[in-house]
């Protein structure tokens, strides 16, 4: 270990520093001790743990250094350090169905190598596209899962089933054929701006698919509907890449579609997914009865079931704060294959959401508390507009927000901890920091506070290097900013004496 002098504005800052090796875990190498820059060498009263784990502002000059993980993260990985992933390629399957911000499948499967045999019951409440899922089946481990959104359901229920593949093909075919003869299209489907979005061609090919689909193999149906919603997004007119419904005129023009582009834009996607299930099933092999879906649709309702539910583990991405509207996001998916009866339906999920933007007037203009000093200090600074004033009702809103995310999951860790058996964990993924109306808030190490006020206690934590995730929407910087790193953490509930 040694110092490094490094001036910035004039300033000469010292640093501990290690330098970083990759990993190669088939000749057992270790990594270094700790890659991340830490000012100034602390004295001999400073431990590394409460300085690696405090969730307060990090000096904007300070620069982390990266270790370098080629492929799986080792097992050894040292607390506290920042690495950087060269993954390795993802099963097909990850790529089926649309989520934002997915989180990488190295991170689930980190965790059940190091702290979890295959007796173990896994938890995911906030399942999302199923990466746990699809990590803890490969493991061998059983789990249960659930998701208020119901597209995501329907992606994990996809990833969760045996598929009949030459039943497959032949409902794929069926269904084509039919398509192309039928004339006439129903109006079963509306919704807000449904003609701005999508081409009359469009809207009539989607209708036939739907109405196909609904009368294919049940055994198949799943399949076939998902592949109508990676259809529905590639059909709107919404430009390609866009996580929410966005024109932009400037980057390319729409081009004009025809009801066979829909059925070929169809067909392609059955077909890729034909191809990523076999690939999973094949790997899978006969542990699909190992996951089970929870009646409960939404994490906020976890403590309905908390006392007939105990698990070993959970095994999680929490939605992101302030980040990503998730139901506007899949709301082409949502209304299109009939998820949601109509508008008032689709905005009825937000009451679902942890951290919901659904949020009374009367409410809004009331300053949350939490009771938490830092937290409640940039509650303040969001609600008035410290660091950046856009208006009076947006700073309260963002406000409010941010106080009922952390309110919510501080009930949710409270609830997982009466589920969870004695010395089992909890292990979350989330953005490290978050900027909100140009305040930095610390989500994960203020996350890792709140749960160990429920009775856990944080025994490991390290960083990603966010390097190719994209959240492709319009951004104000100054006012949201954007998240360099994941941080995963690993709490225990202790056992007793």
């Amino acid at each position: 270990m040694k110092v490094v002098k490094i001036k910035f504005k004039g300033r000469e800052l010292n640093f501990t520093a290690t330098s970083a090796m990759p990993l190669g875990r088939s000749t057992g190498e270790d990594l270094s001790d700790r890659s991340a820059l830490t000012e100034e060498t602390p004295g001999p009263g400073a431990s590394e743990e409460r300085l690696s784990s405090r969730p307060g502002p990090r000096n904007p000059c300070l620069v982390p250094t990266y270790e370098r993980v080629l492929g799986e993260i080792p097992l050894s990985l040292k607390r506290g350090t920042f690495i950087s992933v060269d993954r390795e390629p993802a099963l097909k399957i990850s790529a089926i169905g649309f989520q934002p911000a997915k989180s990488i499948p190295e991170l689930a499967r980190w965790f059940l190598q190091k702290y979890c045999d295959k007796s173990a019951l896994i938890l995911d409440p906030f399942c999302g596209s199923g990466t746990t899922l699809v990590e803890t089946l490969r493991y061998g481990a059983s789990i249960r899962w659930l998701d208020y959104n119901p597209l995501s359901r329907l992606i994990c229920a996809v990833k969760t089933q045996n598929v009949d593949f030459h039943r497959l093909v032949e409902e794929t075919n069926r269904i084509l054929l039919l398509s192309e003869r039928q004339k006439a299209a129903q109006q079963t489907i509306s919704f807000a701006n449904k003609d701005f979005w999508f081409q009359k061609p469009v809207q009539e090919a989607l209708e036939i698919l739907r109405e196909h689909i609904s009368n294919a193999e049940p055994r198949v149906r799943n399949v076939l509907w998902l592949c109508l919603a990676s259809t529905v997004r590639k059909m709107s007119d919404m430009n390609d890449g866009m996580l929410l419904a966005a024109k932009r005129s400037h980057i390319e023009e729409i081009p004009r579609r025809s009801r066979t582009d829909v059925f070929n834009a169809f067909g392609s996607y059955v077909q890729k997914a034909t191809r990523a299930i076999r690939e999973w099933q094949e790997l899978c092999g006969d542990r699909f009865h190992l996951a089970k879906e929870l009646a409960i649709t939404d994490a906020n309702g976890l403590h309905t079931q908390c006392d007939d539910l105990k698990f070993d583990a959970v095994v999680t991405s929490p939605p992101y704060i302030n980040a990503i509207d998730y139901v506007w996001a899949s709301k082409f998916e949502l209304h299109w294959l009939g998820l949601v009866k109509d508008d008032a339906d689709r905005l009825a999920l937000y009451s679902k959401e942890i951290g919901t933007e659904r949020i009374a007037k009367e409410e809004v203009r009331e300053l949350g508390r939490t009771g938490h000093l830092l937290l409640d200090g940039l509650l303040e600074e969001i609600y008035t507009g410290k660091r950046y004033q856009a208006t009076t009702s947006q700073n309260r809103l963002r406000s409010r927000v941010t106080y009922k995310y952390f309110a919510d999951m501080k009930r949710h860790f409270e609830t997982c901890f009466r589920s969870i058996n004695p010395g089992g964990y909890y292990c979350f993924t989330i953005g490290d920091r978050s900027k909100i109306c140009g305040v930095d808030v610390p989500v994960a190490g203020l996350l890792a506070e709140f749960a160990e006020e429920a009775g856990f206690r944080k025994i490991f934590e390290f960083h990603v290097l966010l390097r190719n995730r994209k959240l492709n929407v319009p951004r104000n910087v100054a006012w949201a900013g954007t998240i360099k790193h994941d941080t995963t953490v690993v709490l225990r509930k202790p056992s007793p004496n």
